[in-house]
């Protein structure tokens, strides 16, 4: 099984970066180019965010937390847009909240009392 810091970079923040993308290019006017300076990626890496060829796995949209998340991704946005944080600030804002105690284990679907994801980083935290 994976660390749970690689199921964060290779499953959720794909979705976090996608759902940031449309928040800022359909409600603030951003464009591609603007947001992948912001992003430090290509605009072509936009382009798949917003055509759905990256980060459309429905882990987070099918959690019980997708409200949440949906909520902490129009913060961030509005933290960027009044230049008051940087998306690299703002992705370990949302990483943090998606390891809140009991989360991923919920996202992924894991029963309660077979809680798996615990940090090697925060000894005893769960994540």
């Amino acid at each position: 099984m994976k660390h749970p810091c690689e199921m964060i970079v290779t499953d959720i923040l794909p979705i976090v970066r996608r759902e940031l993308t449309l928040e800022l290019m359909y409600k603030y006017g951003f464009a591609k180019k603007q947001i992948a300076e912001m992003f430090n990626v290509s605009v072509t890496a936009i382009s798949q965010y917003v055509n759905g060829m990256r980060g459309t796995d429905t882990l987070l949209e099918d959690s019980i937390y997708y409200k949440e998340f949906m909520t902490e991704i129009e913060r961030s946005a509005e933290r960027i847009m009044a230049k008051e944080s940087t998306v690299p600030r703002e992705l370990c804002r949302i990483c943090e909240f998606l390891k809140r105690p009991g989360m991923l284990d919920n996202i992924y679907g894991v029963p309660e009392r077979e809680t798996i994801f615990l940090c090697s980083e925060c000894p005893g935290k769960r994540i």
